[in-house]
């Protein structure tokens, strides 16, 4: 197996462990930004398990609508979102969801139903995961996802980045416990790894991007299980068995 697939595979599975654990969170204390960044982070392991499956055997049609739909439209908006609904304004925080749902909606018919040309599929099934994900050299959906994917990511990442590091430079300003600090940087990392990584591999390091998503994965699950507003009691996912609960001092939202 590639170390591609299995850089794939490591950030699916953080991608869906740390949804889990902010699901069962949000059941526990029920609040917009736990159940959004749910939603990205099951659109974060969806979108690796579809490169894992593609670069462990030969890449189908499915398996890359799956990642580009999951991974290359949804996944930073939506996390975005998480951390837009956490500190911005809760109505304007609905009208930007409901435009990222219209999209999502717009973005999945055109996915879903576009009919790949058959010499596409054929490229596409011998061609190595690096070539597959570069969408710019290696296009197969129409083009007009690729502005979809752009109004979708930059405001996602912006949200998520943004909000994590003036977080963070809040915790400092006021002198907060250092692991409040550290949960804001762990996120900011998760946010900004992959791209650092996706620019990696066209410098030439093939698994670039695959390990930049499982790094990304890890930071923000880290990042997630230290932060207060999330994680105020520890306990067996969808269970009543509680392991560890400790005080809330953040505001509640």
């Amino acid at each position: 197996m590639s170390s591609t697939a299995i850089f794939e595979l490591l950030a699916a599975i953080s991608a869906f462990i740390a949804a889990i654990f902010i699901f069962d969170q949000h059941l526990h204390r029920p609040r917009p930004y736990k159940l959004v960044w749910t939603l990205g982070l099951l659109f974060y392991g969806i979108a690796a398990a579809a490169a894992f499956a593609g670069s462990a055997n030969f890449w189908s049609v499915s398996e890359y609508k799956l990642w580009y739909f999951f991974g290359g439209i949804l996944t930073a908006a939506y996390l975005g979102l998480g951390s837009f609904y956490l500190l911005g304004p809760r109505r304007v925080a609905h009208v930007l969801m409901a435009i990222a749902a219209l999209i999502s909606i717009y973005a999945a018919v055109r996915i879903f139903l576009y009919a790949v040309p058959s010499e596409t599929a054929a490229k596409l099934a011998t061609s190595t995961t690096a070539q597959v994900t570069d969408v710019k050299n290696f296009p197969v959906l129409p083009g007009d996802l690729t502005v979809v994917a752009i109004l979708m990511n930059i405001p996602g990442a912006l949200f998520l980045f943004g909000g994590a590091a003036w977080s963070a430079y809040a915790f400092i300003r006021k002198r907060a416990p250092g692991y409040r600090v550290l949960s804001m940087a762990l996120l900011a990392l998760g946010a900004v790894v992959p791209s650092l990584t996706t620019g990696l591999q066209r410098l030439g390091y093939s698994g670039g991007a695959a390990l930049g998503e499982f790094l990304g994965a890890l930071f923000l699950l880290g990042g997630l299980l230290i932060s207060l507003d999330v994680f105020t009691v520890f306990r067996v996912p969808f269970t009543s068995i509680v392991l560890r609960e400790r005080g809330q001092t953040a505001q509640a939202r």
